[in-house]
C-alpha cells in the first residue's frame, strides 16, 4: 500500500532512536506506575504451565487452540519460571511492535514518515498494557495487510488468515480486502489456506468442542463494565453504587450487574447485527466498484474493525490496540490521495491519539474509581474519563463508515 507521499527529514536513526525512547519509558511506565497490567500474563502463564495435566481441550478455552501454541513460546524462551515468562512475553511484544514499525519505514521508501510518527505515538499512548497482552499480534497482522494488500495480495490473505486463528474478528477484513479486484484470488486462496489449515490443525489437535470453546465461552459472557453498553449504567452507579454493583465474573472480566442490565445486553446483541449489516453494505459498495483504491481500502478496513470493537458486549482496553496498525498503514496513502482526503486522514489520525489516552486513563490509572475503590469524587471522574472514550470511539466510527462510504464511491465516467 505503499503511495507518493511527503516523506518526513531523517531516516533509520531517527525513527530508531524515537522508537526505543518511547518504549524504554513504556517500560519505565510499567515497572512503577502501572505494574497491575502484567496480571493476565501470570495468568497464561499458569495455564501454559498445566497444559500437560490439563491437555489442550482444557487449557484456556476462551481463546481459538493457537493461541495456546502462540503462548507457549515465553514458556519455553523464559525457562518456565513465572518471572521468565513475564520477560519473555513483554520482548515478544516489543519485537512485533518493531516489526511493523520496521514495515512502515519500508513502505514510506525507507524515509522517517509521519505514519511511523503515529504508530510510536499510538502505542506509547495506549500504555505498557500492549505489551502484557496477546492484542498487539493482531493488531501488527492487520497493519500489515493492509501495507501488503497493493503489491502481495497473497500475503495480505495469509496475514488475515493468521489473525482469524488467533482472534477470530480478523476474518471479517477478508471481506474487506477481497472488493479489489486485482490480486482477489490470491488474497482469499492464501486466507482460506492459512486460516482454515489452522482450524484444521486446531481440531486434529483438540477436537471439536475445543475449536468452537472460545464462541461459547464469548456468547456467554455479561456486560463488561468499560463497554460502551455498560456506559449508562456506569454512570448511573457512580452517583448510586447500592443499586448497581460490579464483580470479578467466571470470564475473568468485571462485569455490572443490577436492573437494565438485560436489556442492554440484548441491545448490543442488536447493535452487533446492525453492525454486521453495515459492514456488509460496505462490502458491496466496494464489490460495486471496479477500481477501489488505496485510502477507500484503509478507510473500509478500519471501518470494519471499528464496528466490531464497539458493538461488542465486552470492550477490554487492549482492544483499542487493533485500530492502530491498519490506520499508520492508512496514513501513508495521504500523500496521492489529494488535500480533502488527507485532511481527513490528518483529522482521524489526531482523534485516534485522543482515544489511546483516554482509553490509558480509564484502564488502567483510573481504574479502581470504575470498581468502586476510593472516594464518590474519584468513581465520578473515572466513570466520566471512561464515557468520554466511548464517545470518541462511538464519534470516530461513525465518521470512519461515513467516510469508508464516500472514498468507496464508483467514480462517475
Amino acid at each position: 500500500m505503499v503511495e507518493d507521499h511527503e516523506p518526513r527529514r531523517g531516516g533509520a536513526p531517527a525513527v530508531v532512536g524515537l522508537w526505543v525512547l518511547t518504549r524504554a519509558l513504556a517500560m519505565v511506565i510499567l515497572a512503577t506506575g502501572e505494574r497491575l497490567v502484567v496480571g493476565d500474563v501470570f495468568y497464561y502463564w499458569r495455564r501454559v504451565s498445566g497444559l500437560v495435566e490439563a491437555g489442550l481441550p482444557g487449557t484456556l478455552r476462551e481463546y481459538p487452540t493457537p493461541v495456546v501454541w502462540f503462548l507457549s513460546l515465553p514458556q519455553v524462551a523464559g525457562g518456565g519460571s513465572r518471572t521468565g515468562y513475564l520477560v519473555a512475553f513483554i520482548l515478544l511484544m516489543l519485537a512485533l511492535d518493531g516489526v511493523l514499525t520496521y514495515a512502515l519505514w519500508r513502505s514510506a521508501g525507507r524515509r522517517h514518515d509521519v505514519a511511523i510518527d503515529f504508530w510510536i505515538a499510538y502505542v506509547f499512548l495506549v500504555g505498557p498494557l500492549c505489551y502484557t497482552r496477546f492484542d498487539m499480534v493482531p493488531a501488527v497482522l492487520a497493519g500489515g495487510a493492509l501495507l501488503a494488500a497493493r503489491r502481495r495480495p497473497w500475503l495480505t490473505g495469509a496475514l488475515t488468515g493468521l489473525g482469524a486463528a488467533i482472534k477470530l474478528w480478523p476474518a471479517l477484513l477478508a471481506g474487506a480486502f477481497a472488493v479489489r479486484r486485482r490480486g482477489r484470488g490470491q488474497m482469499l486462496g492464501a486466507f482460506v489456506g492459512v486460516g482454515f489449515g489452522l482450524a484444521a490443525l486446531s481440531l486434529a489437535a483438540g477436537g471439536a468442542s475445543r475449536l468452537f470453546s472460545p464462541l461459547t465461552w464469548q456468547s456467554g459472557r455479561g456486560l463488561q463494565i468499560e463497554s460502551v453498553w455498560a456506559t449508562p449504567l456506569m454512570i448511573a452507579r457512580a452517583f448510586d453504587p447500592e443499586r448497581w454493583t460490579v464483580r470479578y465474573s467466571t470470564f475473568q472480566a468485571y462485569e455490572v450487574f443490577g436492573p437494565c442490565v438485560s436489556t442492554l445486553l440484548a441491545v448490543s446483541t442488536a447493535a452487533t447485527v446492525v453492525g454486521l449489516l453495515v459492514t456488509v453494505a460496505l462490502f458491496a459498495r466496494g464489490f460495486a466498484n471496479p477500481q477501489v483504491g488505496a485510502v477507500a481500502l484503509g478507510l473500509l478496513v478500519l471501518a470494519t474493525i471499528a464496528i466490531t470493537t464497539i458493538t461488542n458486549k465486552t470492550l477490554s482496553p487492549q482492544y483499542l490496540l487493533w485500530l492502530g496498525g491498519p490506520a499508520a498503514a492508512l496514513l501513508l496513502s495521504r500523500g496521492s490521495a489529494g488535500p480533502r482526503w488527507h485532511r481527513v486522514l490528518g483529522r482521524l489520525a489526531v482523534q485516534l491519539l485522543v482515544l489511546a489516552l483516554l482509553t490509558q486513563l480509564t484502564y488502567p490509572l483510573l481504574y479502581n474509581g470504575l470498581l468502586g475503590r476510593g472516594s464518590s469524587t474519584f468513581a465520578v471522574v473515572s466513570t466520566v474519563v471512561t464515557a468520554l472514550r466511548n464517545l470518541s470511539l462511538l464519534v470516530l466510527t461513525v465518521e470512519v463508515c461515513r467516510y469508508a462510504w464516500v472514498a468507496l464511491a464508483r467514480a462517475r465516467a
